[in-house]
């Protein structure tokens, strides 16, 4: 294994583990508060991480040389934060 592969995995564990402390601490807020209107650029924590999510993706599906079906940045909803925690483990 190339030093570049051992750096790019160790890279999605520390993403892989990061992700799981953010939605620990946002599954035991109470959901009324992350669904919270903010004024933010895509004005919620759901649909923020939504956004994170999508960017996600796309990276992935660019570095396994695949479409990725995205046509923007965020998708018009967000999904609940447990549908969206578990698209974050299978992308994880």
């Amino acid at each position: 294994m190339t030093a570049a592969n051992k750096t790019v995995r160790m890279l999605t564990r520390y993403k892989a583990w990061a992700n799981d402390l953010t939605f620990s601490m946002l599954r035991n807020m109470p959901y009324e508060e992350v669904v919270r209107p903010r004024q933010t650029r895509f004005g919620n924590m759901v649909h923020t991480l939504n956004h994170i999510y999508v960017i996600d993706a796309v990276f992935q599906a660019h570095l396994q040389g695949r479409e990725h079906g995205y046509s923007a940045r965020n998708t018009p909803s967000h999904p609940s934060l447990e549908e969206l925690w578990q698209a974050v483990r299978i992308l994880d």
